[in-house]
């Protein structure tokens, strides 16, 4: 998914792919929560301050102050607001939901201001004088907290109609007499235009906060547009500002981290990071090159990749149909110099699939294989490099998914990923799965306890019979029964004489009939960079 030269669909120059609406960009979404909470901490000082200020400045309006509704305002103030940085802290929600529980925050101040400012007009003689104390608080929101336009709109909204709702309040609580509706329209009038100036303002911060964010430059390079996205990364086409050469910047998606809890955020940011140190160690040419890796500013992690331009394999079955035996023979043998490096270094790739194997055009030569997301690697490098999961739950494709993985099994080796090379070699040959059951569940659990139907039983082109007996060696349950390293498998497969030659002249035939232009491969299938198979995508 990395480096595809792919195209979102929809998504133009230099515009983020995200969640339209309430959702934020991780940079402003950080700077939102942290300031929200901030101003939640000077909101609780405040009412504790003006309470008692209230009693020493003003004693002849205590019986007001000491009434039970505006005790338990005052108290319900004071909690909500400490409320705010213990859930920060806790991670039990994500930052984006923090930031929508906010906007109810918002507007309870405002009504909690609108309501202490309305127990004192009780005389309807008396003129409007001055501005409520909620048109400051609106101001302050729609300007210290960055928000989205239509999110800032709500909040305000609703904290302008808190007024009348408080005054209503008050003069059922106390039984105050009417004011009159020109009174309470000139209470009214500086909210309603301070709720459009603020919107009008945050508006354009807002826009200049999205804008230098899309212009950001990442080291050496400065993002581009937009070219691909997936599973947690989303991917920019960069260029050097030194040097002519343009690469592929991968980031976590801003909808993934907002929609996360901060805890899994966490681990999703370590998973990046993992993925970028596992690159970068590994130097085998069939192995996706890492060219730099850093954090932004705002601490949301990025690595630059060499741009590939070819297909990936889900893609190519998906469009042809399935390959000549030959030229899986050539490419299994590839992605086996890719694993057998990683192995030999303790890594273990775990989302073997025929969406993370690239086929590209490197100069004259062609089917030139690439394997690619090393993000679910797990790694015996350093104790603390344990894998990563959510609740310790099984990580990986169902599709592709080896059994002592399905089962959760801590002890995987290189050969979990054999099994899954496995699998997708099957996929090569036939365009089906080894199993095609009805739901992830079952696939995985198919894994475990069926056996696997021949190749040649899945398809009517040829298969010859020793390919096939070596694809079912590898699809063996007891791991102790497969090839014993991916150089092992690499072995056997050159091994193989009856299988028909898919020489270099073939490749490059296949390639100049039917992708002359590799950057084009997008216009194939474009929905396929974002949306996989149900079942070949989605995780246990």
């Amino acid at each position: 998914m990395a480096m595809r030269v792919v195209r979102a669909p929809g998504s133009g120059s230099g515009e983020i792919t995200r969640k339209p609406g309430l959702s934020l960009p991780p940079k402003l979404l950080d700077k939102a929560v942290k300031r929200l909470c901030f101003m939640s901490m000077i909101s609780a000082v405040s009412t504790v301050a003006f309470f008692v200020a209230y009693g020493y400045l003003q004693p002849e309006a205590t019986e007001v102050q000491k009434h039970p509704l505006i005790r338990l305002l005052a108290l319900s103030m004071i909690l909500v607001s400490f409320a705010f940085s213990g859930l920060q802290r806790a991670g039990w929600f994500s930052k984006q939901t923090i930031l929508h529980f906010g906007i109810v925050f918002q507007i309870l101040v405002g009504y909690a201001l609108s309501l202490a400012e309305c127990t004192l007009l009780n005389d309807p003689s008396n003129p409007v004088v001055g501005v409520s104390a909620a048109a400051l608080w609106l101001l302050m929101c729609g300007m210290l907290i960055p928000n989205t336009p239509i999110a800032n709109l709500v909040a305000g909204a609703f904290t302008v109609l808190a007024w009348p709702l408080a005054y209503f309040t008050a003069m059922q609580v106390f039984g105050y007499e009417f004011i009159g509706w020109n009174r309470i329209l000139m209470w009214m009038i500086p909210l309603f235009m301070t709720l459009f100036w603020t919107n009008v303002l945050s508006r354009n911060l807002y826009s200049m906060e999205v804008q230098s964010f899309t212009a950001e430059e990442l080291g050496a390079y400065k993002l581009e547009r937009v070219i691909g996205q997936g599973g947690m990364g989303e991917v920019w086409l960069a260029s050097h500002r030194m040097l002519a050469r343009n690469a592929a910047v991968k980031l976590i998606r801003p909808e993934i981290l907002s929609g996360q809890t901060m805890r899994a955020e966490s681990v999703i940011r370590k998973r990046f990071e993992r993925e970028a140190r596992a690159t970068a160690a590994l130097r085998n040419p069939h192995t996706v090159a890492l060219y730099d890796f850093g954090v932004t500013q705002d601490q949301m992690f990025y690595y630059v990749m060499e741009l590939l331009e070819g297909i990936d394999i889900q893609t190519l079955v998906d469009k042809f149909g399935p390959m000549h035996p030959g030229r899986v023979k050539n490419v299994l043998i590839q992605i086996c110099e890719s694993l057998e490096e990683a192995h030999r270094l303790g890594m273990v790739h775990r989302d073997i699939k025929p969406r993370n194997i690239f086929l590209s055009k490197m100069g004259w030569q062609h089917d030139f294989a690439k394997v690619l997301d090393f993000g679910l690697v797990k790694t015996a490098l350093r104790e603390d490099e344990s894998l990563m999961t959510m609740d310790g739950a099984a990580t990986g494709t169902p599709a592709y998914m080896a059994p002592e993985v399905a089962l959760g099994g801590a002890k995987v080796d290189g050969r979990t990923d054999i099994y899954s090379l496995g699998c997708v070699a099957y996929y090569m040959l036939t365009g089906e799965l080894v199993f095609p059951e009805a739901t992830p569940t079952a696939i995985a659990l198919a894994h475990v306890q069926k056996a696997p139907p021949r190749p040649s039983e899945r398809t009517e082109l040829p298969i010859p019979e020793s390919l096939e007996n070596v694809i079912l060696q590898c699809l063996e349950k007891d791991p102790a029964n497969r090839p014993r390293s991916a150089q092992d498998l690499a072995r056997r497969l050159e091994a193989l004489r009856d299988v028909p030659l898919f020489c270099r002249d073939k490749a490059a035939n296949w390639w100049e009939t039917n992708l002359p232009d590799p950057a084009a491969a997008h216009e194939l299938a474009p929905s396929l960079v974002e949306d996989s198979a149900e079942m070949e995508r989605a995780r246990v």
